[in-house]
């Protein structure tokens, strides 16, 4: 009698667990190309790029790698969002591209819970300049800089796409400009990210351009030392709440229209 309980508690979790696993198609190591709507995943590592040509898509790697081939330099991106809208990519693992995941006059899409060894920029955004949807989201990725060749002059750079919402991403060892670059993009959110370990000879966490009202929260930036490094570039009409930045020389909270609770704090010790 013991054992329905149990039963009946398994038989549910099943049931409230499927919903998260569909997926109606199993994409092949060897195809590139995702052309039509649907709900697609991995079930192997891959070293074959994926570009999304079709809206209404939604990619599940399920932790599989997508590894960057060395007899093929001039294949650059590993996920490649090109026209259209309403996409979702999760928790995929990018090994070695120059571009690692890249989102192309793509409407609405979400990035969600990737790992990114980068070799180059890790997210790069070049949106439709149009307002409306939900925006691009970017949630729970991790860009790692360690095992870099090459250099980039940002890990995650957002153009022309407007209220994207940047929330619980991190980037460690980036060596670049910016780690964070947003470019026309007005009324960005960027909320509870983490960017450690950053260039300490004068570059910035988050460079703002042309990127009016963005609303920065609960954000932490840290660095080894107090060099030379930059916190916040053209803030003058952000709100900043609650950001926690250490060893940042010069943290720009000054330039926030809005500001309150914020630690800025030089630690040479």
């Amino acid at each position: 009698m013991r054992l329905l309980p149990l039963a009946a508690f398994a038989a549910a979790a099943c049931l409230f667990a499927a919903p998260a696993l569909a997926c109606d198609t199993v994409l092949p190591p060897e195809q590139r190309d995702i052309d039509a709507p649907g709900k697609y995943c991995l079930a192997a590592n891959r070293e074959n790029p994926i570009r999304i040509n079709a809206s209404d898509v939604e990619l599940d790697c399920r932790g599989r790698t997508l590894t960057h081939r060395d007899d093929e330099p001039w294949v650059n991106e590993g996920v490649h969002l090109r026209g259209g809208s309403r996409a979702v990519v999760r928790n995929c693992r990018l090994v070695g591209w120059t571009l690692s995941m890249v989102v192309d006059q793509y409407a609405d899409a979400q990035l969600l819970n990737n790992t990114v060894l980068a070799n180059g920029p890790a997210i790069s955004v070049h949106g439709t300049d149009r307002a409306g949807g939900d925006g691009l989201k970017l949630t729970g990725n991790r860009i790692f800089y360690y095992d870099a060749r090459e250099g980039s002059e940002w890990a995650i750079a957002l153009n022309h796409s407007p209220a994207p919402a940047l929330t619980n991403n991190l980037v460690a060892g980036f060596r670049g400009y910016a780690a964070i670059m947003l470019n026309r993009a007005a009324d960005a959110q960027l909320t509870g990210n983490q960017l450690l370990d950053l260039n300490e000879g004068g570059a910035a966490a988050v460079r703002m351009e042309q990127s009016p009202r963005a609303r920065l929260v609960h954000n932490t930036v840290m660095l080894r030392r107090g060099v030379s490094a930059k916190g916040l570039v053209g803030a003058s009409d952000a709100t900043c709440i609650e950001n926690v930045f250490v060893n940042v020389v010069d943290s720009g909270f000054e330039l926030c229209s809005v500001r309150r609770h914020n630690v800025d704090q030089i630690n040479n010790d």
